[in-house]
């Protein structure tokens, strides 16, 4: 098992939110909110109400995170609190082994706003997640990504997916949803897509930095598998 080594603080968490009905019409992970560190360190939510994933989400659904009210243009009371409450504490027996999960080094001394990030503070008993946005030029920076949209890709055989095998990214112009989605391939296969909420962070990565991946893990179900990459960025 591999450790994630260069952790780097995130410049803000994006949240997201994916329906959980498979009837839905549409399951597209969107973006709805921001986690943003003030000046001051003071740690603000905001819904991101302006944009065309938080009008998309609504359309399919969405009524607001449970502990931030979709009616105030900001949350400035309890965030961090709030957030890490989707984590297991810092202080119980098993973090270590909930840190090896998610290939973080254990004591893990960073920021819970790194924690959330690198985590993503997923719960299976809703469609929420987090997913960090690094300063564009932190490097070295590793990073474990779940690759998006694995059961949406045509001909995926993940039976020829291995752990260590090496993964590469490529824009996908024909997307129907976003043209400038990021492709994840694998073994020459297409196997899925880079997390909408990492794009922008993976498009400033390509560009100006080197970036190497591997697969690190394989688990799932034969009808729902999940493949993780390990990301590298020097």
């Amino acid at each position: 098992m591999n450790i994630l080594h260069h952790i780097v603080e995130p410049s803000r968490l994006l949240m997201t939110w994916q329906p959980q009905d498979e009837a839905a019409p549409s399951r597209t992970r969107r973006i709805i909110g921001e986690v943003c560190v003030e000046p001051d360190r003071q740690i603000v939510f905001r819904y991101l109400k302006d944009t065309p994933d938080f009008e998309e989400a609504c359309k399919v659904g969405f009524k607001g995170f449970p502990a931030f009210r979709l009616e105030d243009v900001e949350t400035r009371q309890g965030v961090i609190e709030s957030l890490t409450r989707r984590l297991p504490p810092r202080k119980r027996e098993d973090f270590a082994d909930f840190l090896a999960q998610h290939r973080l080094p254990a004591p893990f001394n960073y920021s819970d706003l790194a924690l959330l990030g690198y985590t993503g503070a997923r719960l299976p008993s809703d469609g929420f997640a987090l997913a960090p946005d690094f300063p564009e030029d932190a490097v070295p920076c590793d990073y474990l990504m779940e690759v998006a949209g694995l059961r949406h890709v045509p001909g995926t055989d993940v039976t020829r997916i291995h752990v260590g095998d090496a993964v590469t990214f490529e824009v996908d112009p024909a997307n129907p949803v976003d043209q400038d989605a990021l492709l994840v391939r694998c073994q020459g296969q297409k196997i899925g897509y880079v997390n909408r909420a990492l794009r922008a962070t993976f498009h400033c990565w390509l560009r100006a930095h080197q970036v190497s991946a591997r697969v690190e893990k394989l688990n799932g179900k034969p009808e729902r598998p999940l493949v993780y990459v390990m990301v590298s960025v020097n």
